[in-house]
C-alpha cells in the first residue's frame, strides 16, 4: 500500500508530533517549541511550492477578512485566527481588571460565609462557582483565584484541601465547554466557522450541564466519607471564616457593564459590523479605561501575553498541516468511519478528542480539528454544528483526565504545590480520570438526546 501522503506532508506530520512530545516534556518552553515549530511547517509549504512566495502566499498565511468587517486586510482569511487572539486579548484584560478589583475573591467568600463553612455546602458551592466562572472568564484565571481562596478556607477550617481542589479544576474545564468564551478551544472553534455566542450557549450548553451532573454527584460520593469526617470537627472553626473585602462598587460596577456589553455584543454579532476580535479588543480597551491610569499597567501586566503568542504559532503549525493534505486525510478517515452519519461523527470526535485531550492540551488539538471539520462538511455534508459542539465539549472535559490535560489544571495543581499541598499523578488519575470518562459518557447521552 502506498503512503498516501506527500513528502511535505510526512515532513509536516513529524513535526506536529514532536511538538505535542515537546509540549508534554517542556511545558516551560511551548512557546518556543511551537514558534521554531511552526515556522519549519509554513517554510516546508512553501519549499514544496504549496503556499506562493506572493502576496498570495502572505495573505493564504497572514490573512485577516473577517465577515462584515470593514477592516479586512486580504480578500480571504490566513491560517492565523486573529478573531480568536482579539477575542482573548480582551477577555483577559477584562477578566484581569475584575481581579484586580478583588471581585472573584469577594464574591468566592460570600458565598463560602453563606455554606457556613461546612463540607459538603462548601464542596458544592466552590464547584459551582468554578464551573459559572469559567463559562465566561478564561479558566485559568477562575483556578487563580479559586485554588487560592480555596486553600486558605482549608487552613482556616482545618479541612484537606484536595478534595476541592480536584472537583473545581474538574468542573472549571466542564464549564468552559459551555459557552463561546468559556475556554480557547471554544474561541478556536466558534470564531473560525463564526458561530454566535447564543448558538453556542444553547447547543454546547446542555452537553456541559450534563457532564457537570456527573462530575459533581461523582465527586461527592467518592469524598462523602471525608466530608462526614470533617463535619464532626468545631464549629467555631467552620464558622470563624475571613471578612469579605472591600470593593470600589463603582468601578467594579463599570467593569461587570463593560463585561456584560461584550457578552451582549457577541451575542447579536451576526446582525453587528464588528467581528468578533474586534468585539473584544474594544471590551479590553474599555476595561482599562475602567480600571484608570494607576491599575492599568498592572492589567496589562497580568495579561499571559506569552499564551497569545503561543496560539498564534500554533496556527501557524496546523496551517502547516491544512496546506499539505494532512487535514484532509485525518478527515477521510473519520468520514470512512463516521460512514456518514452526523451523530456517529460527533460521537467519534467527543471521545477520540477527549481522550487525547487527557494527555495533550487542548488548544492544539481544537486548531487542529477546525479545519479538520471543516473538510468533513465540505466533503461529507455534514452538519457543523453538531460536528462543533462535540468536539468543543470533548476537549475540554477531557482535559480533566490528567494533571496536564488542560491550563487550568497545571495552574491550580501549581499554586497547591507552592502552598505545601502536593497531589501526585497516580492519586490525580486515580480519582479525575474515571470521572473524566463518566462525564464524557454524560455529554455523548446528551447528544444523543438533544441531536
Amino acid at each position: 500500500m502506498d503512503w498516501p501522503l506527500s513528502w511535505e506532508g510526512t515532513l509536516v506530520l513529524a513535526l506536529f508530533a514532536l511538538a505535542y512530545v515537546l509540549f508534554a516534556l517542556r511545558e516551560e518552553r511551548k512557546t518556543l517549541v511551537a514558534g521554531v515549530l511552526g515556522a519549519a511547517a509554513i517554510g516546508i509549504s512553501l519549499v514544496g511550492g504549496l503556499i506562493p512566495l506572493s502576496g498570495a502566499g502572505a495573505c493564504e498565511i497572514f490573512g485577516y477578512h473577517p465577515p462584515g468587517s470593514p477592516w479586512s486586510v486580504c480578500s480571504v482569511s490566513g491560517f492565523v485566527e486573529w478573531d480568536t487572539l482579539g477575542l482573548l486579548v480582551g477577555l483577559f484584560i477584562l477578566a484581569a481588571v475584575l481581579s484586580q478589583l478583588e471581585f472573584f475573591r469577594y464574591l468566592a467568600i460570600r458565598l463560602a460565609k453563606s455554606s457556613r463553612g461546612r463540607p459538603l455546602p462548601l464542596f458544592l458551592t466552590l464547584s459551582l462557582l468554578s464551573f459559572a466562572l469559567s463559562a465566561f472568564i478564561n479558566s485559568i484565571t477562575v483556578m487563580v483565584v479559586l485554588a487560592a481562596l480555596t486553600l486558605e478556607l482549608a487552613r482556616e477550617l482545618k479541612l484537606d484541601p484536595i478534595p476541592y481542589l480536584l472537583a473545581e479544576i474538574s468542573c472549571s474545564n466542564v464549564g468552559g465547554a459551555a459557552t463561546f468564551v468559556g475556554d480557547p478551544p471554544n474561541v478556536i472553534l466558534g470564531t473560525y466557522f463564526h458561530l454566535t455566542f447564543v448558538e453556542f450557549l444553547v447547543y454546547a450548553g446542555p452537553l456541559a450541564l450534563g457532564a457537570l451532573v456527573v462530575t459533581v454527584l461523582l465527586f461527592g460520593l467518592r469524598y462523602r466519607s471525608e466530608f462526614r469526617a470533617e463535619r464532626a470537627g468545631s464549629i467555631h472553626q467552620r464558622e470563624n471564616l475571613a471578612p469579605p473585602p472591600a470593593l470600589d462598587r463603582t468601578r467594579v460596577s463599570l467593569a461587570l457593564g463593560v463585561f456584560a456589553l461584550t457578552l451582549g455584543l457577541l451575542a447579536f454579532n451576526t446582525f453587528l459590523p464588528p467581528s468578533v476580535g474586534e468585539i473584544g479588543l474594544i471590551g479590553g480597551a474599555l476595561g482599562l479605561l475602567v480600571a484608570g491610569r494607576s491599575m492599568a499597567w498592572k492589567v496589562v501586566r497580568a495579561v499571559d501575553w506569552e499564551v497569545l503568542l503561543f496560539f498564534l504559532f500554533l496556527f501557524l503549525l496546523v496551517g502547516g498541516l491544512e496546506a499539505t493534505g494532512v487535514i484532509r486525510l485525518m478527515a477521510s478517515g473519520i468520514a470512512d468511519v463516521g460512514g456518514g452519519n452526523a451523530l456517529l461523527t460527533a460521537s467519534l470526535l467527543l471521545w477520540t478528542l477527549g481522550l487525547l485531550s487527557s494527555v495533550v492540551d487542548n488548544v492544539p488539538l481544537a486548531a487542529a480539528a477546525a479545519p479538520l471539520i471543516l473538510t468533513l462538511h465540505q466533503t461529507q455534508g455534514l452538519p457543523v454544528q453538531s460536528l462543533v459542539y462535540a468536539t468543543a465539549v470533548g476537549t475540554d472535559v477531557g482535559g480533566n483526565g490528567t494533571p496536564i490535560g488542560a491550563s487550568a489544571n497545571v495552574v491550580g495543581l501549581a499554586i497547591a504545590r507552592r502552598a505545601g499541598v502536593k497531589i501526585s499523578w497516580s492519586r490525580y488519575l486515580r480519582e479525575a480520570f474515571p470521572i473524566m470518562v463518566a462525564s464524557l459518557a454524560a455529554a455523548n447521552l446528551v447528544l444523543f438526546f438533544y441531536h
